[in-house]
This record gives C-alpha cells, sequence and structure tokens, in this order.
C-alpha cells in the first residue's frame, strides 16, 4: 500500500505530533510505501527510511491555536486569503506531484482544517481517496471563522472516512460541522506499549534515590504546562494531603508559559514535598511513569483525548483524572479514579484515600496496562487505521 500523509507541522512531542508519530511507526513495520508532506521539517530518526517532502513557503507558517508561550504565533483563522489559498494549494500539487512519481493509494490528511481540502483538491485531479482525522485543535481553528468552517466541512464531507480521536471529538463533528455519525469511525491515538511500561524495582529504587523519594509515596504528573492543563490544582491538592500525610512526594515535568505561576504556587503554599523537574529526557520519563504510585491528570478544559493518562496506564500506573472531553474515555474505576475538575479537594480526597492501599494499587495498575494494550496500543490503533485505508481504497 502507497500511503502519502498530509501534515502541516513538525511532529514533535505533542498530540497529533505522536499520533503521527504512532502511525508511522505501525505502517513502516508493516513495509507499505510511505510519504510524508509536511510544512515544517521534522528532524525524527523515525523517518528513515521514509519519503519526506517539504513544502516550503515565503511566510511563517500558521497554527491552528496560538500558543501563549509564543507571542509570534499567526492562527490559521487570521491569516490573509493570499496566504490560506496558498497553503491549500500547495499541499493539493504536492500530492498531485507525488502521486505522479510513485502513485498513492490512500491519502490521509491531518486536522480538521485546510489539509482535508488540499487533499480534496488533489482528488478532483488524480482521483485518489482520502480519509481525514479529526485532532481538538484543528477544529477549534476551523469554527473561528466562517471561511475556514466552510472549507473544513468541503474537506470532511468529500472524504472517504473522518477518523476522529475520542467520541467526545465524534460529537463535535456532528454537532459543530454537520458529519454524519456513520462517517466518522472513533480510533483512539495508540502510545508504544513496548516503550512505555513497568520498570524493574531496581530501576525503581534508583530514581527514587535521585529524586529523594526513599520511602515515600510518589505522586506524579506531566504535560505542558498551561492555565486550563490544571497543574494549579494538583498542587492546591498537595497543599491538603501533605498536612494529611507528610510521606507523600510530587513530582511534575514538563515546560510551558505557566511554569513560573507553578512555582510561586509551590513557594507561596510552603510546600516542601512538592518539585517542578521541568524538561526530563523521554528515558528519565518512562522511569517516572512506572516509579509512581499515582498518576494525575488535573485538566480544566475538555481535553479531545490525553495521552499522558494512556502513558501511565501503559506504564501499570493508576491515573486519577478529570472528568474533562474524552478522558473518561480512558479512565475509568477499573483503572483508576475520576473527579470533578477545578477542585483541589477532590483530587486530595482521591489520592489520600488510595496511594496507600497497594492491594487497589496493584491492581488498577495491571489492568490499567491490560487496558492500554488493549484499546491505546499503536499496534490497535493502526490495525484498526489499516481497516479504514482498505475500506476507502474500495
Amino acid at each position: 500500500m502507497n500511503i502519502c500523509y498530509l501534515y502541516l507541522h513538525r511532529m514533535a512531542g505533542r498530540g497529533s505530533g505522536r499520533y503521527m508519530q504512532s502511525l508511522l511507526t505501525y505502517f513502516k513495520a508493516k513495509r507499505h510505501r510511505i510519504t510524508v508532506v509536511e510544512g515544517m521539517r521534522s528532524n525524527l530518526k523515525l523517518l528513515r527510511g521514509i519519503d519526506v517532502k517539504w513544502v516550503h513557503f515565503p511566510f511563517q507558517i500558521p497554527v491552528y491555536q496560538g500558543r501563549a508561550d509564543v507571542k509570534r504565533n499567526v492562527k490559521i483563522s487570521s491569516i490573509p486569503d493570499s496566504q490560506l489559498f496558498s497553503l491549500i494549494r500547495r499541499f493539493a500539487e504536492w500530492e498531485v506531484k507525488v502521486n505522479e512519481r510513485t502513485g498513492i493509494d490512500i491519502a490521509h490528511a491531518n486536522h480538521v482544517s485546510i489539509l482535508p481540502f488540499s487533499a480534496y483538491i488533489a482528488k478532483r485531479i488524480n482521483h485518489v481517496p482520502y480519509v481525514v482525522t479529526a485532532h481538538g485543535t484543528g477544529m477549534l481553528s476551523s469554527l473561528e471563522s466562517t471561511r475556514n468552517k466552510e472549507i473544513a466541512i468541503m474537506g470532511l464531507q468529500e472524504s472517504e472516512k473522518v477518523i476522529a480521536n475520542s467520541k467526545f471529538t465524534k460529537a463535535g463533528l456532528v454537532r459543530d460541522f454537520g458529519i454524519s455519525k456513520n462517517k466518522i469511525k472513533v480510533i483512539y491515538p495508540g502510545v508504544d506499549t513496548d516503550v512505555f511500561k513497568p520498570v524493574s524495582n531496581r530501576i525503581k529504587e534508583a530514581l527514587r534515590r535521585r529524586y529523594r523519594c526513599r520511602g515515600k509515596r510518589m505522586v506524579f504528573s506531566s504535560g505542558f504546562f498551561a492555565e486550563e492543563k490544571g497543574f494549579q490544582h494538583l498542587i492546591g491538592a498537595a497543599r491538603i494531603y501533605e498536612k494529611e500525610n507528610p510521606d507523600i512526594v510530587t513530582l511534575l515535568t514538563g515546560q510551558g508559559p505557566y511554569q513560573q505561576e507553578l512555582e510561586r504556587l509551590i513557594k507561596r503554599y510552603r510546600l516542601k514535598n512538592t518539585r517542578i523537574l521541568g524538561w526530563v529526557s523521554r528515558k528519565d520519563l518512562i522511569k517516572l511513569y512506572s516509579t509512581a504510585d499515582l498518576f494525575v491528570t488535573p485538566s480544566i478544559w475538555h481535553e479531545p483525548f490525553g495521552l499522558v493518562s494512556v502513558e501511565a496506564l501503559a506504564s501499570r500506573t493508576p491515573v486519577i483524572a478529570t472528568r474533562m472531553g474524552g478522558i473518561p474515555e480512558i479512565v475509568n474505576r477499573e483503572v483508576g479514579e475520576i473527579v470533578e475538575p477545578h477542585s483541589a479537594k477532590a483530587i486530595a480526597d482521591a489520592v489520600l484515600d488510595r496511594i496507600t492501599d497497594d492491594c487497589w494499587l496493584k491492581k488498577r495498575g495491571r489492568r490499567g496496562r491490560e487496558r492500554a494494550i488493549e484499546h491505546f496500543s499503536v499496534k490497535a490503533g493502526g490495525r484498526e487505521t489499516e481497516k479504514v485505508y482498505r475500506k476507502a481504497m474500495k
């Protein structure tokens, strides 16, 4: 099978970038021919052996949703028509060129935004079927202007199939874009469960010594430090449970514009056992996931999915998560606890109830890994996506 992926930005470590990496991992292992047409160069070992086409533009590539820590970012919804249609046209031209040179069996456009329309234009020329994967930020971007919404709807309607990364996202596609339920297939993004997995007790002990956690219980959380991720409520929870149980340590990893505010809160609450480690290597992140007694996802916005929760489950660590967006599709009472958002007390109560219950931790951890492998692995997501491709090609 010859597959052509359209992707606007770098395949970095967040959201849709990791989704793309999981698909490439699966289809590369299956020895399918892969071409990636991208707007920004990705420096990944994974791309070796994959035909990568870089679409050059004489202007700054816009983003779906502006990040508060990058002031110069320009959103797709606010760029002039000339730049918008230049983006659409150039991606369509590249897909047509790839098809002329090597042939394409199926094209796959990422994000409900401009790229599905590029695939639609190419389809009018080369008759190559295409599918679209809907991620949250592309949907939000498309709803910010009538122009962008109309382009997004056309690209979705003319596709063979739309893949939603959660049932929550599917509901948004039906409600906001008028797409038929029958046209949408929910396929959860996959994590590599051969990478995110339990580590040995020796490694755990070494990591606990390194972070001064020996003999203590560990709460762990990781992600992009933005207000909507809710880390301020986890720190508020730590203020409560540290008083009840001073042997609980809370570690946070990540980076982002809200980090200084989080550090200020830790200082203000005089928390001795709560620390922000900042960015850590992937190798250390995997160890931290597995070493923690509990992982907390404190998000206060409607996450379309939430890969960090899956990575924790794959590492055999139970998860306490908020009832937001697609998160309850990942976390349930079999693998952790769901709590109400915006509530430090709800998080603290769940931590205090569960963190010293070794039987509960072991049982939920084991079931969490089983759930991750069954529903949220690279292989599970890849198999379902391959079925969609073959059906679309017919």
